[in-house]
């Protein structure tokens, strides 16, 4: 079947970003969040294999029906909805506590499911994440439990600050964290950038940009 306008239209901007990521070395992941099921379809079709999800529930749901992708949790994560992200992340990009990362190493099984630590830089109000601080003693727990890999850092640049110097935070806190605390061979990976910033996080060494409005366009259905 043809694709409609609005659907050419974002296979055209998903191969513009592809692109420009390719050229970075930089991995996209599609924020599926507010778009609908049918924008979802046409990204797999045209060749997306990474998705983020907010939403536990809709992680599974999204993870069950297009099960050939990578579905990453980038949202809060309560711990009653912890057997969602154990059972149908590729990766858990919003650790920023203990607790709840038992509650989900407690329904990993089979596999390890690799994690970024959320950084809240200047502990930003009304944003998840534990202080530069506090990154240290939690990597140290991550590092011992069953069931998780901590494998790099996630941030979201504070409001109204300096991102590119949030950035460049995030970056120094994750070479010295992780420096010697995985295999020579592994990745450390930083999540950083989206749809108003992804530029300049890539310019600050982000290894992976979080699209969702500048991507999905007027099938972002976002309230």
């Amino acid at each position: 079947m043809p694709l409609t306008v609005k659907s050419q239209q974002l296979v055209q901007r998903y191969q513009q970003l592809e692109k420009e990521m390719n050229a970075s070395g930089v991995s996209m992941l599609a924020v599926s969040k507010y778009a609908p099921d049918e924008a979802v379809q046409v990204l797999v079709d045209a060749g997306q294999v990474q998705f983020a999800e907010s939403r536990p529930q809709n992680l599974r749901d999204r993870a069950n029906r297009w099960p050939a992708c990578a579905w990453h949790m980038i949202g809060p994560v309560q711990k009653n909805k912890a057997k969602y992200i154990a059972r149908h992340a590729a990766m858990w990009h919003s650790c920023d506590n203990l607790e709840t990362a038992r509650a989900v190493a407690r329904h990993v099984t089979g596999k390890i499911l690799p994690v970024l630590i959320q950084i809240n830089i200047g502990n930003a109000p009304g944003q998840s994440g534990v202080s530069p601080d506090a990154a240290p003693a939690l990597l140290e727990a991550l590092i011992d439990m069953q069931g998780l890999q901590p494998v790099g850092l996630m941030c979201m640049a504070p409001r109204g600050g300096d991102v590119v110097q949030a950035f460049r935070v995030v970056r120094s806190l994750r070479d010295t964290l992780f420096s010697g605390s995985l295999p020579a061979s592994a990745k450390t990976e930083l999540s950083m950038g989206m749809s108003n910033d992804y530029r300049l996080a890539v310019q600050e060494g982000s290894t992976m940009v979080r699209l969702g409005s500048i991507l999905f366009g007027e099938w972002d259905n976002r309230k």
